[in-house]
């Protein structure tokens, strides 16, 4: 089971905001963002990018959730991917 950690949250209006989170399994971690729309409504996004992608030109993510209990355990048991083979993954595409 990962070690969930909120990292930070940034308010875009009331009642929306980004939360990051990093994700750990003894050495693997990885970061991940929830986009909240007034805690009824979640997206997960794996990079930066994606979020950005979605804010801006609202290309909805593949992982959605109704409910927080839902996302937490999507969080708790998802297989972690470190940031360092996200970024490879994107470099050779």
């Amino acid at each position: 089971m990962n070690k969930i950690t909120l990292l930070n949250i940034e308010y875009l209006r009331p009642n929306r905001g980004v939360e990051t989170y990093e994700l750990s399994l003894k050495e693997e971690k990885e970061i991940c963002y929830v986009y909240n729309f007034e805690d009824q409504f979640y997206r997960y996004f794996r990079t930066l990018r994606s979020l950005t992608n979605y804010l801006k030109d609202r290309i909805e993510p593949k992982v959605r959730f109704q409910n927080r209990a839902e996302l937490d355990e999507y969080l708790l048991h998802k297989n972690i991917m470190p940031i360092e083979k996200i970024n490879r993954a994107f470099a050779t595409t």
